[in-house]
């Protein structure tokens, strides 16, 4: 069973009731978060067609995935629950309120897989399960692995996972999962120089959460700590490439004479967030 002492910040592993997140569905929420934000499941569904019922529904799992994918922070309960949009929510409504860019896609997916503050699910899969089931693996070997850490349940733990990197409605685009010959596969994230604004305030917001009192942290303890550069499905040679765009946007410094390299912030992730698209 999982001993992990952030588990308890993070999304429970039956959260999305079957569901998969509905990009359509996250921005009708998003815009009501940044227009109103108040009200309960019921009055959400009615000002935003999103389907619900008195129990359950697609209201509370939307809502719980946009939290996990960090573009909202909610506060208070029942009809005075308030969601508003994070400084990532907001930098999507502006500039892809349709959730449908790669740079979006990947970075709520990332989210997703944050061992403090993302989905159990995603944590596991992409994060402890990189170094066990690599990048390529059966259905049941996946199911084996997540009922080691959570207990074996009657319906899968893997839920909608993989469906919701097959759907064009969800995150198909980024893809991060896909279905091939009998396996699951992981794509890992994007190398692109576009994208290193973007991926500089997800590592501050991890430096942030792990890290909050420190200006220097190695890339080993990073590591170690946050997952992060298996959550993204990079070698050794792709963590390098990917802190070159990261130090390049502005968000840290690297002493590449230390081994570990060691890594001096430079910048605020709520300084990023809004430029990621720029």
């Amino acid at each position: 069973m999982d001993n992990d002492p952030y588990k308890k910040h993070r999304l429970s592993h039956r959260f999305h009731q079957t569901f998969i997140p509905e990009r359509h569905y996250l921005s009708a929420l998003l815009t009501f978060a940044a227009e109103d934000g108040t009200g309960g499941d019921l009055d959400i569904s009615e000002k935003t067609d999103i389907p619900t019922g008195k129990s359950s529904g697609k209201v509370p799992a939307t809502i719980q995935y946009a939290r996990g994918m960090g573009l909202i922070s909610v506060s208070g309960k029942g009809k005075d629950r308030r969601l508003a949009p994070t400084l990532l929510g907001s930098a999507v409504l502006d500039e892809d309120p349709n959730l449908g860019k790669p740079l979006t896609q990947w970075l709520i997916h990332l989210n997703l897989c944050r061992r403090m503050g993302g989905a159990e699910n995603w944590h596991l899969c992409f994060g402890p399960g990189a170094d066990l089931l690599g990048n390529r693996f059966t259905r049941n070997e996946l199911e084996d692995f997540l009922a080691g850490r959570l207990g074996r349940a009657k319906r899968s733990l893997i839920g909608p996972m993989v469906r919701a990197y097959e759907d064009p409605v969800s995150l198909k685009t980024a893809g991060a999962l896909r279905q091939e010959a009998g396996d699951i596969v992981r794509k890992p994230a994007p190398l692109s120089p576009e994208y290193g604004r973007g991926y500089g305030a997800f590592l501050l917001s991890l430096w942030d959460a792990h890290f909050p009192e420190d200006r220097q942290v190695t890339l080993t303890d990073l590591e170690k700590e946050t997952f992060w550069g298996r959550i993204h499905g990079w070698n050794e040679a792709g963590r390098e490439a990917a802190l070159d765009a990261v130090r390049t946007a502005g968000a840290v410094t690297i002493d590449k004479q230390m081994r570990p390299w060691m890594l001096t912030r430079s910048a605020r992730a709520d300084d990023l967030w809004p430029r990621i698209y720029k």
